[in-house]
């Protein structure tokens, strides 16, 4: 059966969203610390060694040595730097967009102030579909409804999401789950899973294989978010889903 109950949000995650909540949207900004901040080795390495290099060209040859050797190593410097962030632009875009919209959530979070808990006893073993991605879950929420998770994997985003470890680690097979999910931005935060393990229908989780298939699921289902309850029995969306792989 599954309970949900609205509560203050922990200090923890109070705390990571401040943090989100605080990124400066500027991309050039954002730019400027990724390239300069020793997040880039190239920078890193030009950054520690340039000192280093003008003192020994300085005390070797002195001022005018220094001068024709300091233009040199500059423009080949900035130069390398260049390509560097020409080539790493699209990915630093990527993830200007990403801390953005978190930024976004995160703020809306704040102020609500409170987040969802919940706690699943779990009367037989969950269902899993594994895709490239990532794995979808599927739970019986008792009432004649099923509980939905669509776990990522980690390979497209900075997060790890908690869950895929206990996944792959086999604890998503335990009785007792219990999670937070934020008003706003529906992110799922501090998921664990405890009590005895159920027997699995199962050994291997089904596979789809196809972005076909997905997006029949998807669309079969209601195109469902993350920790959504979908108003219909356990069995039948199972069998709706294994139906279209």
């Amino acid at each position: 059966m599954l309970n949900t109950d609205r509560v203050a949000l922990p200090a923890q995650i109070e705390v990571r969203l401040k943090r989100s909540a605080q990124f400066v949207d500027n991309i050039m900004d954002f730019a400027r610390e990724d390239l300069i901040g020793f997040k880039r080795p190239l920078a890193a390495t030009f950054a520690f060694t340039a000192p280093l290099v003008m003192a020994f060209v300085y005390q070797v040859g002195g001022l005018i040595y220094l001068l024709q050797t300091g233009a040199s190593y500059f423009i080949v410097g900035f130069g390398g730097l260049y390509l560097v962030g020409r080539n790493a632009w699209p990915d630093l875009v990527e993830k200007f967009d990403e801390k953005t919209v978190e930024k976004r959530r995160a703020i809306a979070d704040l102020k609500c102030g409170f987040g969802e808990l919940s706690f699943l006893n779990l009367s037989r073993a969950p269902r899993f579909f594994e895709h490239d991605n990532g794995v979808l879950v599927f739970a019986d929420a008792g009432d004649f409804r099923t509980l939905f998770f669509s776990i990522d994997n980690s390979t497209r985003s900075s997060k790890q999401d908690e869950r895929w470890n206990l996944y792959i680690n086999g604890e998503l097979d335990r009785r007792v789950w219990r999670w937070l999910r934020l008003p706003v931005s529906r992110e799922i935060v501090k998921f664990s899973a405890e009590a005895s393990k159920l027997q699995r229908v199962q050994t291997d989780p089904r596979r789809i294989r196809s972005i076909d298939a997905w997006e029949a699921i998807n669309t079969a289902l209601g195109e469902p978010l993350d920790g959504a309850v979908i108003h219909r029995p356990f069995d039948e969306v199972v069998e709706s889903v294994e139906r279209m792989l």
